[in-house]
């Protein structure tokens, strides 16, 4: 699900001049070394997408749980992706930084949204395919959406506001242009550090965490989402994404957006190898604060529009 590399062409982009900042997307997958020694495809997926002329923009990240009894995790998290890119396009147009109340709404609807798209997705791939003796032997009739069991963290910009969607584990990040950390979503209780909640549960949207945050000044120089391959791996398990933040800030000035992009993989491959878990990030970074004035950077190939039926492909 990663996207083609950027060409080094500078885009074209045909802005209305009262259109605020635009957003420039990153992001990167790695599989881990525990996949690669079980023969086992990637888990993670990643999806991004701009507006330039409006200046929107969205990126999501999601983990397939990869058990033996999720044995379509993979096809489970790529449909996550798509299905949060697509439900968080359409809300965007309905956002307005001076009703924070009926943005938090709107979020919530594009959640649930996203929940029963992915569904239908699942059951859409499954009428393709479907499961084998041997698989329903071990019960995948009887719960047709566990085999496709992922998490899913999405986050979605316009010039004035950020939303952010989860369901499951894995790290939602706001970053300040002075490289402060904050985490934007309330904290699921029912994660312990060894399982998660997850789209294929029977009640998904007990799980569903949402927030609305204003994008404006110097509160937000970027967002990072990550699987939880990349913090699992790290020494201090509960400050390593504040530090993470802060140098993505630091190097994005000093050394800039196309350095930051080309050192990603190289990033994400030391957690996925010494962890063993599919390591995933995806940035959305502001084009207006000081020092990263850099929107030509831009590496995602813009979505083409989904049709009205999209939930049943």
């Amino acid at each position: 699900m990663t996207q083609p590399p950027f060409d080094g062409r500078r885009p074209e982009i045909d802005r209305p001049a009262d259109v605020g900042p635009t957003w420039t997307t990153l992001a990167d997958t790695r599989i881990g070394s525990v996949h690669v020694r079980d023969q086992l495809p990637i888990q993670d997926a990643v999806l991004t997408w701009n507006d330039h002329a409006l200046g929107h923009a969205v990126v999501a990240v999601a983990d397939g749980h990869g058990h033996r009894l999720h044995f379509r995790s993979d096809t489970g998290a790529a449909l996550a992706v798509i299905s949060a890119v697509e439900e968080l396009r359409r809300v965007l147009p309905e956002l307005r930084p001076g009703d924070p109340d009926a943005a938090h709404d709107a979020v919530r609807r594009a959640g649930a949204a996203l929940v029963a798209t992915w569904t239908a997705k699942v059951e859409h791939h499954l009428a393709a395919n479907p499961y084998s003796p041997a698989e329903e032997e071990i019960g995948a009739a009887a719960d047709p959406l566990r085999a496709y069991g992922s998490t899913i963290l999405a986050a979605a910009a316009t010039p004035d506001l950020l939303v952010f969607v989860q369901i499951g584990d894995g790290d939602s990040v706001l970053v300040s242009a002075d490289g402060v950390a904050s985490r934007p979503l309330p904290e699921d209780p029912d994660l312990d550090g060894l399982h998660t909640t997850s789209l294929c549960q029977p009640r998904p949207l007990d799980a569903l965490r949402v927030s609305v945050v204003g994008a404006g000044g110097d509160e937000v120089a970027l967002v990072f989402l990550c699987t939880d391959g990349f913090g699992r791996s790290r020494v201090d398990a509960d400050g390593w994404w504040r530090q993470t933040g802060e140098q993505l800030v630091e190097f994005i000035r000093d050394r800039g957006l196309g350095w930051v992009r080309e050192q990603l993989p190289e990033w994400l491959a030391e957690p996925a190898e010494i962890g063993g878990d599919d390591t995933t990030m995806a940035l959305l970074v502001r084009s207006d604060v000081a020092g990263i004035s850099r929107p030509d950077l831009a590496d995602t190939v813009p979505v083409p529009d989904a049709p009205d039926d999209a939930a049943g492909g």
